[in-house]
């Protein structure tokens, strides 16, 4: 339960979000994205009043890579047709709209920016990918709308400590070459500590600590670790 956040995520941020089990870290997420109601007050998105529309009508504004690689991609359909219906999401076009001969170029190169090797896998049905992978596709299809904010909902936190160190350094190439606007939810305090500009405590249901640039720079995991314990 969230009790009185007040929270204005500037255009640009890059909001990384701690707290202990049952903190409020993924309520304050879901309440963002449609998926729990509020109760009270007011929740504004790129400047419209969202506090009481469906997931589907935040979905404008919003994006959203999931814990699970899964639930991110279609698994039957190919890698080439998951990014159409990403572009769908963009309103240029629809999978029956796909053309191999017209789309493979851009897919490649854009496929080529994870260095992963999916360029090589345009007609792979997803499921066959490797979490890292099919994670990776997912970030990728995420932003591809350019969304005004950008949810990551511990999205590394079913990957391999190698793979989930690949995907975070790729998150962090895509959010700041595109600029995006992001809140990421980690349990990882190297992870908070390392990405995005700004860092924020969940206790409780509240906000605990709020600090960005150089306060967060200088910020260090014994600290974190001690208001943990508070």
């Amino acid at each position: 339960m969230l009790k009185n956040v007040s929270l204005t995520i500037e255009p640009g941020d890059f909001v990384a979000v701690i707290g202990n089990n049952g903190a409020g870290k993924s309520t304050l997420l879901n309440t963002i994205a449609g998926t729990l109601p509020a109760d009270a007050g007011v929740l504004t998105l790129a400047g419209h009043d969202v506090t009481k529309k469906s997931v589907a009508y935040r979905a404008k504004w919003l994006s959203r890579v999931f814990q699970d690689p899964k639930m991110g991609t279609a698994g039957e359909l190919s890698v080439a047709q998951n990014l159409t219906l990403a572009q769908q999401h963009t309103g240029s076009m629809g999978l029956g709209r796909y053309r191999k001969a017209s789309q493979e170029v851009a897919y490649r190169e854009l496929l080529q920016t994870l260095n992963m090797g999916l360029e090589e896998r345009l007609t792979t049905q997803v499921k066959y990918l490797s979490g890292g992978q099919r994670q990776a596709l997912s970030l990728l299809m995420a932003t591809l709308s350019q969304p005004d904010l950008l949810l990551l909902d511990e999205h590394t936190a079913a990957l391999d400590p190698q793979t989930s160190k690949k995907v975070m350094d790729l998150t962090q190439k895509i959010v700041e070459t595109n600029q995006l606007t992001t809140m990421m939810i980690t349990h990882k305090m190297s992870d908070a500590l390392t990405y995005g500009n700004r860092l924020v405590m969940v206790q409780d249901g509240q906000v605990k600590l709020d600090v960005r640039g150089a306060a967060k720079d200088h910020l260090r995991q014994e600290e974190l670790m001690s208001l943990f314990a508070e």
